[in-house]
């Protein structure tokens, strides 16, 4: 179960720090959100930007003061992994999170043996006029393989990243993206995926990444603030 902005379905938390309120951090992320559009498209006068920017910082002094000084892990875990989603797993991620205002946050799920994430990118995100920013693109392929890796057993960290841009990507319209682990050998996968518009491929990417033991996995996701 996703959790979406409607607020109509909420999936419960195993990350200490989230659970207990998850709908607060999800409106709080989501407020955070609404801002970073704003602030990139508004024409305020001088007087009310100023206006806008004093309350900003004070919302931000006041936020502060609820930060511990070792922040919370940013990584959630429970009992049964397998019983984990992506959306459970990455919860402040920059691309899947849901309670990270940076993040959009791309919709993703696991199945039949693929990644797949649903993005709406809006002006934030724009690179090239009307159209999603490249390197937008290649963190969110890379994020959607770490999904289809760590689901399929082979996680560990990207060695190589490599994308096609075949035309362009455009904001305000329904994404998909797919990925999925092409080959194992030796230590090593390689996965493929792409991303559709309209049912137009726009953008191809390959990725290839270092398997690591998952004991190992679970214990570096687990590590404090810095690691």
């Amino acid at each position: 179960m996703h959790i979406n902005q409607d607020g109509g379905r909420f999936r419960a938390s195993t990350h200490a720090a989230i659970a207990g309120r998850e709908r607060e951090l999800r409106s709080l992320a989501d407020g955070v959100r609404r801002l970073n559009a704003a602030v990139v498209s508004n024409t305020a006068t001088v007087s009310e930007t100023e206006s806008l920017a004093e309350a900003v910082h004070a919302l931000a002094d006041r936020m502060e003061g609820h930060v511990p000084d070792v922040p919370p892990l940013r990584y959630a875990g429970g009992e049964n992994p397998d019983d984990l989603e992506p959306h459970d797993i990455f919860p402040y991620d920059p691309v899947l999170g849901v309670y990270s205002p940076l993040a959009l946050p791309v919709e993703c799920e696991y199945r039949d043996g693929k990644a797949i994430g649903v993005a709406r990118f809006g002006t934030p995100y724009e690179g090239p006029p009307g159209c999603v920013h490249g390197a937008v693109l290649a963190g969110v392929f890379d994020q959607v393989f770490n999904v289809a890796n760590i689901m399929g057993g082979t996680a560990g960290p990207t060695t190589h990243l490599s994308l096609r841009y075949r035309r362009p990507t455009p904001l305000r319209e329904e994404l998909r993206f797919e990925a999925w682990v092409e080959s194992v050998a030796d230590g090593r996968v390689e996965s493929r995926g792409h991303v559709e518009h309209a049912g137009q491929v726009t953008v191809e990417s390959v990725g290839r990444f270092r398997i690591l033991d998952p004991e190992r996995v679970s214990n570096l996701m687990r590590e404090g603030e810095g690691a």
